[in-house]
């Protein structure tokens, strides 16, 4: 079945939501991210307690300086890599499509406010992703843009003033480094709460584990795509309906 959400043969509860090779992505960039962070920390703030040990030896000190470019060279390759998937890919399209912002999400983020506030009885329902989720991975494409950019040009300092002057790398600096922070900020405070912290998933989501998600986590997440699965018999997500309504048109 070339569905974004497939259910899993021989059982009907279980649901797959991630690809083996979205789930290799993720951890791939996982990887990569934390590692950027904290060589890229060592290197601003040099005399952090985690970072005096290493410090005051040369070696190790310019390996962490090899690992960052090892790490950063990984994440932009990744970024070339995920681009190509989405777009040259049935599913990567399928995802694109499903990520697109509408009018829905903000309805959503009205009622959810809504909801949590007390006026509202029902949270918003969700089809293939919220728009907490759309936000979200909109946040790491512009992250990755800015980061992989502003990391370009301080990797290869002497070509980026051949065109630019010496004030450009001063400022690319600064940028490099508050993005750094806010990105790290949004994965600790934001990311890691939906999928760890959460009350409905506590202690961990397995989905980018295990690639899969169980009959009461579609019914209660994506409550719009389960509907149109169960009306399908898993044959047809909300996306494809879509698309090939678009196409009969």
């Amino acid at each position: 079945m070339n569905t974004l959400t497939k259910m899993e043969k021989n059982a009907p509860s279980a649901y797959i939501r991630w690809s083996l090779n979205e789930r290799v992505q993720h951890w791939s960039l996982a990887s990569s991210f934390i590692l950027l962070v904290i060589t890229g920390f060592a290197l601003k703030y040099p005399d952090s307690w985690w970072v005096t040990p290493i410090s005051g030896v040369d070696w190790l000190f310019d390996l962490r300086g090899l690992i960052h470019r090892i790490c950063g060279a990984v994440f932009l390759g990744l970024g070339v890599y995920h681009a190509a998937y989405m777009f040259g890919s049935h599913r990567g399209r399928q995802l694109v499509s499903a990520f697109r912002p509408g009018l829905k999400d903000l309805q959503d983020a009205a009622q959810n406010i809504s909801y949590n506030l007390g006026f509202s009885k029902h949270p918003p329902q969700f089809s293939h992703f919220s728009y907490m989720e759309k936000a979200e991975y909109l946040a790491l494409i512009w992250g990755a843009v800015i980061m992989g950019a502003t990391g370009l040009m301080l990797w290869f300092e002497n070509t980026t003033l051949r065109f630019f002057p010496k004030w450009t790398i001063d400022l690319v600096t600064v940028i490099h480094l508050y993005e750094a922070w806010l990105a790290t900020l949004a994965i600790v405070v934001w990311h890691l709460y939906y999928v760890i912290i959460n009350p409905d998933v506590y202690p961990l989501n397995t989905s980018m584990v295990n690639g899969k998600l169980t009959e009461k986590e579609m019914r209660d997440e994506y409550f719009l795509e389960w509907e149109a699965l169960q009306k399908s018999d898993g044959e047809t997500t909300v996306a494809e309906k879509s698309e090939r309504e678009t196409k009969e048109k």
